[in-house]
């Protein structure tokens, strides 16, 4: 199978509108109007990069200054022109909740330039990611006990958590919420569901059991172990099929992570996601080439780490992440491993040092994927409720470092280095890489972060009505979507005898389930002769588009994008496509 990442195709059908106009005898001579003010400028961005101190137990370290600090963009050093430090009770004093008659504290002064506000404060979002398909029931339900403690004592304003689980395919269990009490039954209600890990592990070892059983039989014959090619060669194909199965697995994997990372990258301030899983491994089967070679005495079988190794697929997860402002908090629900013991249901002890490669390949990916985006890895301990303390420090407690970019206009990746000069003792983590994006990638991610939190940032008084779904084949429907803007809200410009404004359209749509479209762009003229401007100007501008759907419930984004000035307007809507019948 593959990744159904366009689950329906829309198709925007951008029809042109009738727009009543007063006819006027007398044709002005044409302006720039409407929208708002604009000039040829160039756009100046702070760019800012949150910075964890911790000590080396990973306590968060208070009290360091601006001139601690180092920061390269691109291999340059650039002023840090903004700074400000964070801590867990600047968030609490501003964020509290007044009682009547108790006079709140004021928070610990903090050596930031000026005082910090509750404007100052960025909101916080973190998807808490259990991803089924790689873990063992009982790991997971271990793991999610001490993470609803997590969640009570962390979830606080601004900080919004959701709940989403991986089966093969990306499901949100809890949206965002403020409530603890959301989130942790969204938590509870996975107890009972089953995890991939286990019989994935059983055709595992029932790979190293036949090899095992051919040694005994094969060393006892006296024929010795490479004497009957049968086994060889059975061994081989097993080995290999399995390896595939697990290739294919983590391409399912990665691809819903970066989905999960897409479903964030439009939403302002600090994102997170809290990753739960038993471990994936970079390179496929690894453990088991690693087993084959001991027993069957062949070491060219290595040979094959090459050919499954999915490296690449990692850097590019986490330069998307990373580019993206998200972090990776990665959680090894397997807990404490003990490498090279048999199991209960095996007759048949693992050979250590495959036993000690396999252990290690399901843990370094969580470090890789954590190190690399600014985060923490809990691997390789059953003190889960240890670890969740230190994410916790990083919610409320780091350094935020501004600098000055001249923006190109365009999409692209720089490269980030941050240096604690003065105090080499601590352990310093950001994250490595940003995205400076164009405007309309700016606008496309605030369209698909709209499909799953609300976003209130309508200046351009957009309307969204959808009409009656209309059947086109069997399975598919054809939705009509009716997009309406005040004209006096887009710029125009001058061009001969008519005012003319561009605007580009963005719709998306997701159902529950957590399936979703591809953002669809349709560019639009409006034209208003420059006679007719002071009665149009009162009016709407409408854009029909049609989209095709699948029968449900569909939550349908929207963003325009005025070009001339660059402004930008967001609404959803939700419509049902051919209820049951």
């Amino acid at each position: 199978m593959r990744l159904r990442m366009l689950v329906w195709p829309l198709v925007l059908l951008l029809t042109t509108p009738v727009i009543a106009l007063a006819g006027a005898k007398k044709t002005p001579t044409p302006r720039p109007i409407g929208g708002l003010t604009f000039s040829d400028s160039y756009q100046l961005t702070v760019v800012n990069i949150d910075a964890f101190v911790t000590d080396k137990k990973g306590n968060p370290i208070e009290g360091l200054t601006k001139d601690d600090f180092k920061i390269y963009q691109d291999g340059t050093e650039r002023e840090i022109t903004n700074f400000v430090e964070y801590t867990h009770d600047v968030y609490r004093t501003l964020f509290a909740t007044p009682t009547p008659g108790l006079e709140v504290p004021k928070p610990t002064p903090t050596p930031g330039p000026g005082e910090v506000s509750r404007a100052d404060i960025k909101p916080i979002f973190m998807m808490i990611y259990v991803d089924n398909l790689n873990l063992r029931p009982l790991d997971r339900n271990r793991v999610l006990r001490q993470l609803r403690e997590f969640v009570r004592d962390n979830l606080q304003p601004p900080m919004q958590m959701m709940v989403v689980r991986f089966d093969r395919s990306l499901k949100i269990v809890q949206p965002f919420t403020t409530d603890p009490g959301e989130v942790q039954n969204a938590l509870r209600s996975m107890r009972m569901s089953t995890g991939g890990r286990k019989t994935r592990d059983n055709d595992r070892r029932d790979v190293i059991d036949m090899m095992r059983k051919a040694q005994d039989q094969e060393n006892a014959s006296g024929s010795g172990i490479t004497g009957t090619q049968g086994n060889y060669g059975r061994a081989y194909q097993l080995m290999k099929s399995y390896a595939n199965e697990e290739a294919n697995n983590l391409a399912f994997t990665i691809g819903s992570l970066r989905e999960a990372i897409s479903m964030l990258a439009g939403l302002p301030g600090r994102k997170s996601i809290l990753y739960v899983s038993d471990g994936l491994q970079m390179i496929p089967g690894i453990d088991l080439f690693y087993e084959y070679s001991s027993i069957y005495h062949d070491t060219s079988i290595l040979s094959l780490t090459t050919r499954y190794d999915r490296t690449d697929l990692f850097k590019s997860l986490v330069s998307s992440a990373s580019s993206q402002g998200v972090a990776f908090y990665t959680v090894g629900a397997q807990g404490l491993q003990v490498v090279g013991s048999g199991t209960a249901e095996s007759r048949y002890a693992q050979d250590p040092l495959s036993s000690t490669v396999g252990t290690s390949s399901y843990n370094d990916s969580l470090h890789y994927m954590a190190d690399s985006t600014g985060g923490r890895a809990i691997v390789n301990t059953n003190n889960f409720s240890a670890g969740f303390k230190t994410i916790g420090h990083d919610l409320y407690n780091y350094y935020s470092l501004g600098y000055s970019l001249t923006s190109a206009g365009q999409d692209k990746i720089h490269t980030i280095k941050v240096e604690l000069t003065n105090h080499p003792e601590y352990t310093l983590r950001y994250r490595r890489r940003f995205v400076e994006k164009s405007r309309e990638s700016q606008v496309q991610d605030r369209v698909m972060a709209s499909l799953i939190t609300p976003v209130d940032d309508n200046p351009m008084d957009i309307d969204i009505a959808t009409g009656t779904p209309s059947p086109a084949t069997n399975e598919w429907w054809t939705v009509p979507l009716h997009i309406s803007f005040p004209l006096d809200k887009v710029a125009l410009l001058p061009e001969g005898h008519d005012y003319v404004g561009r605007v580009i359209v963005f719709v998306a749509a997701r159902d529950p389930d957590g399936k979703q479209s591809d953002i669809q762009r349709q560019e639009h003229e409006v034209r208003i002769p420059a006679a007719d401007y002071d009665a149009a100007k009162k009016q709407r501008f409408g854009v029909d588009l049609s989209m095709l759907m699948a029968s449900g419930t569909y939550r349908v984004g929207v963003g325009l994008l005025d070009e001339v000035t660059q402004q930008a307007s967001y609404q959803t809507v939700a419509t049902s496509v051919a209820p049951t019948r």
